[in-house]
């Protein structure tokens, strides 16, 4: 789930955040406005009306799909996360790309590469430090995740926070603490592996880049 919302959130946030600091167009400053707007709102305060309009969409498509298609689903579950946190990624990577002087892609442009293509081999690079941030705060973000997973996944099938918890309660006052314990090293190590790399890569990419001369 964490995993397929990062790749939900960058496949989104990236070229966004290029269109905005890049070009103008009729109604960038709504969408700026409504991305800063989307920084003051917090995905737990939402996430009944969330959970109410999922489910009103497995009601009309009951017919369909019997089993339901929205709640209970960890790729729907993967979208939410994407979607509430694409205001503070774009407004990141914005900020960074309007940071990066447009030397770059003039060159990039004299030598004949496209639009994608300057965005994709050329500002993604260089963006690195900054992308390499939002997927450090992005994967905390869901990794570390409990309410929305525990409403939006009602089932069976949970994700290792949600389950860690269930196991207690059910468990007791006779809980099997050595599970327990096994099962929050499990939650800790892939955050401290992400962090070690993201590290390392953020290291490099604050050294990447350079104008072709």
């Amino acid at each position: 789930v964490t995993l397929l919302g990062l790749a939900f959130v960058l496949a989104v946030s990236v070229p966004a955040a290029y269109v905005i600091a890049r070009y103008d167009f009729r109604g960038k400053a709504v969408v700026e406005l409504a991305l800063l707007a989307g920084l003051f709102v917090n995905v737990n305060y939402i996430v009944v009306p969330i959970f109410l309009m999922l489910l009103d969409w497995d009601r009309t498509l009951v017919d369909a799909f019997p089993d339901g298609l929205f709640l209970d689903n960890p790729a729907m579950l993967a979208l939410v996360y994407a979607a509430t946190s694409i205001p503070f990624t774009v407004y990141l990577l914005a900020a960074y790309f309007r940071s990066i002087p447009a030397d770059y892609e003039e060159a990039a442009a004299l030598d004949g590469a496209s639009r994608f293509r300057i965005m994709t081999r050329v500002m993604l690079p260089m963006a690195r430090p900054a992308v390499t941030t939002v997927i450090l705060f992005n994967f905390l973000a869901y990794w570390n995740d409990f309410i929305i997973a525990l409403t939006l996944l009602p089932g069976s099938g949970k994700t290792l926070q949600v389950g860690l918890l269930n196991l207690m309660t059910a468990q007791k006052a006779a809980a099997d603490y050595g599970r327990l314990y096994a099962g929050m090293v499990i939650v800790i190590v892939p955050v401290l592996l992400v962090y070690a790399l993201i590290q390392r890569r953020l290291i490099e990419g604050m050294a990447a880049g350079g104008v072709k001369g």
